[in-house]
């Protein structure tokens, strides 16, 4: 176990490290003492003596998803005592690797990446890891990893793909076609994998019953929202949505409240993942969100999931394989109030 930063030195550490990032506000850490940057900047707690610290950099928490799920993953580091730094870089590469190369300076016991660009951080993970810091990656099959968290992302979206195929297939016909928004992102090779199995899944099981008529990027629910209000002045029959995560869903589902005064047809239907609560929420309710595949089932057990890797590697167990696949689990009508009762 490295030597533990003193507190004066963290709050050095904490300047420098968090210039350009943002990540959710600060709460007290139990039994110690919280050194917190500007509000929104940061989270970070140090660890009592013994315990680990941990460097997180992902690439968003505007994202639904993201948000809730650290969230959590903040209240059960908090509850170990370890010390730990939350930070996102904004899809930004060039921060992302100022924010390695700063735990790699600082030597955590753990870097978590969740990576804007992998090919760019590469040689950057290679350095913790000759530096003895374990790195776990999620989402991205890294070379210079202990462990990739992964999902199958082409299956995930051929999950997402086929639960709006058999709604295309309930609701429209050959002569009478869908019209279909994609809420995408593209930039990113893992959600464009995403995108290509929700197109591939409607082609192989609802063709000639939908035509595809916009396609916009939408990570959050805000840009969604913009989009979906645009995809409806040119397109204004557009009734089924699929999304590569939350905030499409989310964003897409407040634009099709508003165009239906509340009252969503039953032909209407948004197809996505993540399943947070907002989301389950609407399905529950009877609103445009239809299904969303999920993982762990909740937030909650998302971060349990996590936080229990992150013990594991620290305490030194090998994986089996490198790469560990996540679950996929579709919660539509039928199963989200189970899932929806996690959240409270």
């Amino acid at each position: 176990m490295k030597k533990i930063l003193s507190i004066a030195l963290l709050v050095a550490l904490l300047v420098s490290v968090l210039a350009g990032c943002s990540t959710t506000p600060p709460t007290a850490a139990p039994a110690a003492t919280t050194t917190a940057a500007p509000a929104g900047e940061t989270t970070a707690a140090p660890a009592a003596a013994g315990n680990f610290k941990v460097g997180i950099t992902i690439q968003s928490l505007e994202n639904s998803y993201w948000a809730g799920v650290f969230g959590e993953v903040e209240t059960l580091l908090k509850a170990k005592g370890w010390e730990y730094t939350i930070l996102a870089c904004n899809d930004n590469s060039a921060t992302q690797i100022q924010q390695i190369e700063n735990f790699i300076t600082n030597e955590v016991d753990l870097i978590m990446v969740h990576p804007s660009d992998p090919n760019a951080i590469e040689d950057y993970l290679k350095n913790a890891r000759d530096a003895g810091i374990k790195v776990m990656v999620w989402d991205d099959k890294m070379t210079n990893s202990d462990l990739n968290w992964v999902l199958d992302n082409t299956k995930l979206g051929y999950t997402i793909g086929s639960a709006a195929a058999d709604f295309i297939n309930a609701h429209y016909s050959t002569d009478n076609k869908a019209q279909v928004a994609i809420m995408n992102y593209p930039q990113t090779p893992i959600l464009l994998e995403r995108e290509t199995g929700i197109l591939n899944a409607m082609k192989e099981k609802a063709d000639g019953k939908y035509e595809v008529v916009a396609q916009q990027p939408a990570l959050d629910a805000q840009t969604a929202l913009s989009n979906m209000e645009t995809i409806f002045q040119a397109n204004p029959d557009v009734k089924v949505v699929c999304s590569i995560g939350a905030g499409g869903d989310i964003g897409a589902n407040e634009a099709f409240m508003s165009k239906y005064g509340g009252k969503i047809p039953e032909d209407v239907g948004i197809f996505s993942a993540d399943a947070t609560q907002q989301q389950l929420e609407a399905i529950v309710a009877g609103q445009a969100s239809r299904a969303s595949v999920g993982f762990e089932g909740s937030n909650k057990k998302t971060a349990e999931a996590v936080v229990n890797l992150y013990e594991r590697l620290l305490n030194g167990e090998k994986f089996a394989e490198q790469n560990l696949y996540r679950p996929l689990l579709v919660i539509d009508a039928s199963n989200a109030a189970e899932y929806l009762a996690d959240y409270k």
